[in-house]
């Protein structure tokens, strides 16, 4: 995985390096160069170590589940249906999230960018900007571009952060379900206590992946983020090559 994620990020520089030696001068002249840096390192750095850290997890995390689930429809049947309801609810409620604190983590990466542009620009025209007395005007962009980083970061990173609470919440609705519907079933005598017991661990260890999913969600939403920057920069129009001249 890290070997994948590694070709991938240097593949997505190598197409960067060569999408800006065919873009035309209007585009530089629209954006400031912060803001292009921006997404040759930092939203590059971003889809790469999130992804690098992700992928695993998701690996680990579906062949926990089905192993599980295996096991616990080898025990009971009627307990494993009542345990994988839970399933949907959880996703559901993830699902809702994501959509929302999406747009957030995409605003985010571009405040970032338009920030990173700013301060690239004050810096690289300082003299000018203070031969100009541009200094006030500088700081209150300054503080807008970072007022505005800010909303997006703390908005997005509080709605993620609401996933894993959620899963885990769900999870033990789950284990209350399966607690009632076994001491049932144990009563008519067709699951042992000993099989409540072990199916009790098995919910426990249903509910890891889960939660590791819920977090892998928070880490795949940054890097959606990063990389939509990054493709929409390789999508933009080229500059058409120059006619061949007749001899």
């Amino acid at each position: 995985m890290t070997d994948m994620v590694q070709q991938l990020t240097y593949r997505l520089r190598r197409d960067i390096a060569r999408k800006i030696n065919h873009l035309p001068l209007k585009y530089f002249d629209s954006l400031p160069y912060g803001e292009i840096l921006s997404r040759v390192t930092n939203d590059v750095d971003t889809v790469g170590q999130n992804l690098n850290q992700s992928l695993t997890q998701i690996i680990t995390s579906i062949v926990m589940v089905l192993g599980v689930i295996i096991m616990m429809f080898t025990i009971s049947w009627q307990l494993a249906l009542i345990a994988l309801a839970m399933i949907p609810i959880s996703f559901g409620a993830s699902t809702l999230i994501i959509k929302r604190s999406q747009g957030y983590f995409m605003g985010q990466q571009d405040s970032l960018g338009q920030l990173n542009g700013h301060v690239e620009e004050m810096f690289s025209g300082h003299v000018v900007m203070r031969a100009y007395n541009g200094e006030q005007r500088s700081i209150a962009t300054f503080r807008q571009l970072n007022n505005k980083l800010y909303g997006n970061a703390w908005r997005s990173q509080f709605l993620s952060g609401l996933l894993m609470p959620i899963t885990q919440f769900v999870g033990n609705l789950g284990f209350v379900g399966v607690a009632v519907g076994g001491g049932w079933l144990a009563v008519q005598g067709t699951v042992s206590i000993g099989g409540i017991q072990a199916f009790m661990l098995y919910i426990n260890l249903l509910n890891q992946p889960i939660t590791q999913a819920a977090n892998v969600a928070n880490v795949l939403q940054l890097a959606a983020a990063a990389a939509e920057r990054v493709f929409d920069f390789l999508g933009e129009e080229e500059e058409p090559p120059d006619p061949e001249t007749i001899k």
